[in-house]
């Protein structure tokens, strides 16, 4: 096989199977000592015992046989993602978001049972709030070392020092079923609308240290881009440009990078080579699964549109920006209609036709800088959509547009999380009481 049918075969077959009705959310948070000292290691086995005998089993271990990926009965798998510090909650896939977030609220809440009781929280924040008194406690899991490794050899000069930055950042990922025939148009729409979530969902402070980044509201992607995964092809940041066809897909990921290779159960860091180059080399096409990628918007082997570039929520809103954006997609047509009716009124004629017009309008949101356009009409865009999700969920039938509630003042506001943290902050207020916010499934804002 050339690469193109390669990854054609990986990456567009998966989205021909008829039944694409599926969502799927992972939710990570940081996982923090009440303290203001650094996670106590001695946490981690007891917390997972009371996992292991509340309906949890180990599904994978990391090279010391220690459980680092626990299974229930439903599929859904909570783990240490990358290191102790970050906890996940990945929901197997349902056909709606309600059941989801009913599931992962119990999960949540038995999870803070535990951690609670011992002095220890999770947290619905973006970036680490104990990363200057914290050590690093990596998951000594293969693909973790690996990429542990290939970071390390990337720090001073055009790269931030923070080069085990995973450790440290916490995210929700949306996974959404998309018909081959709509996933061209679809990708399309929520890369253009990468801003737009920053607006709603940026919750990533800056991590300690950090010179010149008084401003950012999204942390997560100064780490992401400015790290080794930068030195990449095209592997990180937002997605640019429009894709008429799932050709122009297949085209868009040839030109990635390749940068490890499988041996086994374990990875090697090679020397990055183009996808395109490395299949039509010879490469076997089961060396595809060494493939990753970390853009903001992502078509995955899975079958899934991913959105990946949102921040952990405070966790009352923890499925806010999944039933925002499967609200958007469920009216793709009019959401289309309505993006490219702000792109063409309200940005400038340079702006809304430039090629890097996605990362342009994604970076002046996370790194705080003046509004690209009339606050009035960013506001009403916001709003706009907002209702466009309401609707979209609406005939979805499942209740889901409730999911949505702190997003309304949020659009009229231009207030995220992020903002909300640094103005209590400001005021004087005790750092415990708004971590006590950020991690109570009954607060929503």
């Amino acid at each position: 096989m050339n690469a193109r049918d390669v990854i054609k075969e990986a990456f567009i077959t998966p989205f021909t199977n008829p039944d694409r009705r599926y969502v799927g959310v992972e939710l990570e948070f940081p996982l923090i000592s009440l303290s203001g000292e650094a996670l106590k290691r001695d946490i981690i086995a007891p917390f997972t015992t009371h996992l292991l005998t509340n309906g949890f089993r180990v599904e994978e271990t990391d090279i010391h046989g220690r459980g680092v990926f626990l299974i229930n009965e439903d599929g859904d798998c909570l783990s240490f993602d990358n290191a102790y510090h970050n906890f996940e909650f990945a929901m197997a896939k349902a056909d709606n978001l309600t059941m989801l977030a009913e599931r992962f609220y119990h999960l949540y809440r038995l999870a803070q049972e535990f951690l609670l009781a011992h002095g220890h929280t999770l947290c619905g924040l973006g970036t680490n709030p104990r990363y200057s008194v914290s050590d690093p406690l990596p998951v000594e899991y293969p693909i973790y070392r690996t990429l542990r490794s290939f970071l390390a050899g990337f720090s001073g000069g055009d790269f931030h020092r923070y080069t085990n930055f995973p450790a440290w950042l916490s995210s929700v990922q949306t996974h959404m079923d998309v018909t081959a025939e709509r996933l061209p148009r679809a990708l399309t729409l929520m890369a253009s609308l990468d801003f737009a979530r920053a607006l709603l969902f940026s919750n990533a402070l800056p991590l300690a240290g950090a010179k010149g980044q008084e401003n950012t509201l999204c942390f997560r992607d100064y780490l992401w881009e400015k790290s080794g995964f930068g030195s990449l092809a095209d592997n990180v940041g937002p997605v640019c440009g429009r894709f008429d066809s799932c050709e122009d897909i297949v085209d868009m990921i040839l030109k990635k990078s390749m940068f490890l290779r499988r041996d086994g159960e374990d990875y090697q860091v090679m020397p990055p080579v183009s996808v395109e180059d490395y299949f039509n080399a010879g490469a076997p096409p089961s060396d595809i699964t060494a493939y990753l990628s970390f853009k903001n918007v992502e078509v995955t082997r899975r079958g899934t549109l991913e959105i990946r570039s949102d921040c952990a929520q405070p966790v009352g809103a923890a499925f806010a920006p999944p039933a925002f954006n499967l609200g958007i997609l469920s009216v793709l047509e009019a959401a289309e209609a309505l993006t490219e009716d702000f792109f063409a009124k309200a940005l400038p004629a340079d702006l809304a036709q430039a090629p890097d017009r996605n990362a342009r309008l994604r970076r002046n949101v996370i790194y705080g800088e003046p509004l690209f356009a009339e606050e009035a009409a960013v506001k009403g865009f916001l709003y706009a959509l907002v209702l466009l999700a309401e609707k979209g969920l609406k005939t979805r039938g499942f209740n889901e547009e409730k999911l949505l509630m702190p997003l309304y003042h949020r659009a009229e506001s231009l207030v995220c999380p992020a903002k909300i943290f640094k103005e209590r902050r400001q005021s004087g207020e005790a750092e415990g009481a708004i971590l006590a916010d950020y991690a109570n499934p009954e607060k929503v804002f």
